[in-house]
């Protein structure tokens, strides 16, 4: 299995990490650019934009001019979007440009994650092995909680440099990859016809749509946790900062990253559709109790089931895309369900970071998102059942 999956790992760790380097330090980024919570919700969001958007070209690139030359271009955008910034940096507008570039990256790394994932597992192993690419994004994004905290009051530089020499490092291990996948080019059956035909047939797919939704609110509820749980812990705590809950909101990751790891486990007894489901469902309740949840440490064990929620049914969403779609546009159908997932994952940062700054609270944010949830299971739900059951 290790060399099946070692160079997606690679690949997700360093997007996982320029993914989430900027929350950690939420705190230092707002008073170097004189910002409240909107305003970083704003900044936040310039990255998350770029990597939901990113999703279908991305998958299309990958595609068509093949998988190894899609993935030095995206290092090559990681390695300006994270040094570019030292030229002005409190410059709000040129950060925020800059994050938007590094969501290009970040979008066009993870797919490329997932394409070398599909070239190098066998058929009875992709699950797993996508499971645990997945989970090795999700490992990146909890790395800045455990070092960029602890990097002093300047760390802000850090989290422009870690993900520059992370992107580096790829590229240089890169270089051991077998032969097929560094040599593999442009499909030769992705005409422009072809790939529009594709492109038809992923975004008129009901199914495709449906498991959009739900990973945005699997995947979405993970990088949300990320984004807001410090602030949402130190609100409940009323005693500290945000920082000070950075090395909890890191476990809580690594929870949703031994989830993503491991959830195909629960394939042995239970379908792809029914993990799927339930795991949206349980997301929904308790989204609910953490906005009611008035003590900190009730909100921390909630956050936990959260983030287990959150990446048990990873596998499992993106294997069930895979059925729904033609193999040769795998990256394809998996970018279209990705963009929809990352376009909710956006909304509920903005949503969640709004609502803050305005009434004082994430209580009310995060009871809405529950009842959203609670209704995107209700209406999905039949069609997710209705999809492959192995």
């Amino acid at each position: 299995m290790l060399s099946i999956i070692w160079f997606p790992a690679v690949i997700s760790i360093s997007a996982g990490y320029l993914f989430m380097s900027v929350a950690p330090l939420s705190t230092q980024f707002m008073a170097l650019f004189g910002i409240g919570y909107a305003g970083l919700s704003l900044f936040l969001s310039g990255l998350l934009w770029a990597h939901s958007l990113v999703q279908l070209p991305a998958g299309l690139i990958l595609d068509k001019i093949g998988v190894y030359r899609g993935f030095l271009i995206a290092i090559f955008i990681a390695m300006a979007a994270s040094l570019l910034p030292f030229l002005a940096p409190e410059n709000l507008a040129l950060a925020t440009g800059l994050r938007f570039m590094a969501g290009l990256s970040s979008g066009l790394l993870f797919l490329a994650g997932v394409k070398v994932t599909g070239m190098l597992a066998p058929p009875e192993k992709v699950a797993q092995a996508q499971g645990i690419q997945g989970a090795s994004f999700c490992l990146g994004t909890m790395l800045p909680f455990v070092t960029l905290p602890y990097l002093g009051g300047a760390a802000w530089r850090f989290s422009y440099l870690i993900p520059a020499a992370l992107a580096l490092g790829a590229a240089l291990l890169s270089l051991l990859l077998p032969a097929r996948v560094r040599k593999s080019g442009a499909n030769s059956a992705s005409t422009l016809g072809n790939l529009l035909a594709a492109l038809k047939t992923v975004s008129t797919s009901v199914p495709i749509w449906a498991l959009g939704m739900f990973h945005g609110l699997s995947y979405g509820t993970l990088n949300n946790l990320g984004q807001w749980l410090p602030s949402i812990l130190a609100d409940m705590d009323g005693k500290s900062t945000a920082v000070a809950w950075s090395l909890a909101t890191g476990c809580v990751l690594l929870v949703g990253t031994l989830g993503r790891a491991y959830g195909s486990v629960f394939l042995r007894w239970f379908s792809r559709s029914w993990i799927t489901n339930t795991a949206v469902l349980a997301i929904g309740i308790l989204y609910i109790l953490l906005g009611l949840a008035g003590n900190v440490y009730i909100g921390l064990a909630v956050g936990m089931l959260l983030a287990v929620l959150g990446g048990s049914n990873y596998g499992s969403i993106f294997s069930l895309t895979g059925s729904v779609m033609s193999p040769v546009y795998l990256a394809t159908a998996a970018g279209f369900m990705n963009m929809i997932a990352n376009i909710a994952n956006v909304m509920l940062t903005l949503v969640l970071g709004t609502v803050r700054e305005y009434t004082g609270s994430f209580s009310m944010a995060l009871c809405a998102t529950g009842l959203f949830a609670l209704l995107v299971w209700f209406a999905g739900r039949r069609i997710i059942n209705g999809l492959s059951q192995n």
